[in-house]
């Protein structure tokens, strides 16, 4: 029997892709994009393992240079502790040249001192020898009158004899006025 068929072309029934055909090629094309994106993932680890051993690398190359710095960074701070120290120290110096200097030149020819001392607060204490109690008074009011000296009072004036001679021993204390220098801390 002779078969026509009288549909028009574009209604004609073409044959289909068997279903079995259709899952195999969605599994084939699944399991090649796994391939691929394996075979990606793979290469860029690769990629970054490679990196990372270059960085690693770098670092090894670069441990010698960071012991130094940090040498020398812990050679700096010890620097600075001394230099804070030192600016410390010269803060707190009694310029004694100053003083004596300055004491030198108001004190009479018929006195002379013993000892001489500063405390702390900016106080001094001074020990000394005079011939007569209008000598001691003079380097009083000589002392007064310096601008290095301030609030000089008698603390003890005595007459004693001292190389068969009678002498004034006396003890003077005052404020400085002189101003220690600043300590800069940097």
């Amino acid at each position: 029997m002779i078969r026509i068929n009288l549909l028009p072309r574009e209604q004609l029934r073409r044959p289909g892709i068997p279903p079995r055909t259709l899952v195999l090629l969605l599994v084939g094309v699944v399991a090649a994009a796994a391939v691929l994106t394996t075979i990606l993932f793979n290469a860029r680890n690769a990629r970054v393992r490679g990196e990372i051993a270059r960085i690693d690398e770098r670092i090894e190359a670069l441990k010698p240079q960071v012991a130094r710095v940090e040498a020398l960074r812990t050679q700096i701070e010890a620097a600075k502790r001394k230099q804070q120290l030192l600016q410390r120290l010269e803060a707190a110096r009694v310029p004694w040249d100053t003083i004596l200097e300055d004491v030198r030149t108001v004190m009479p020819k018929d006195v002379w001192l013993t000892q001489v001392a500063a405390g702390e607060d900016g106080s001094i204490n001074i020990l000394g020898f005079g011939l007569t109690y209008t000598a001691v008074a003079r380097f009083m009011v000589n002392l007064e009158g310096s601008p290095l000296f301030s609030d000089i009072d008698m603390v003890v004036s005595q007459k004693q004899p001292f190389g068969g001679r009678e002498v004034v021993n006396f003890s003077l204390v005052g404020r400085l006025t002189v101003q220690r220098k600043e300590a800069v801390l940097r």
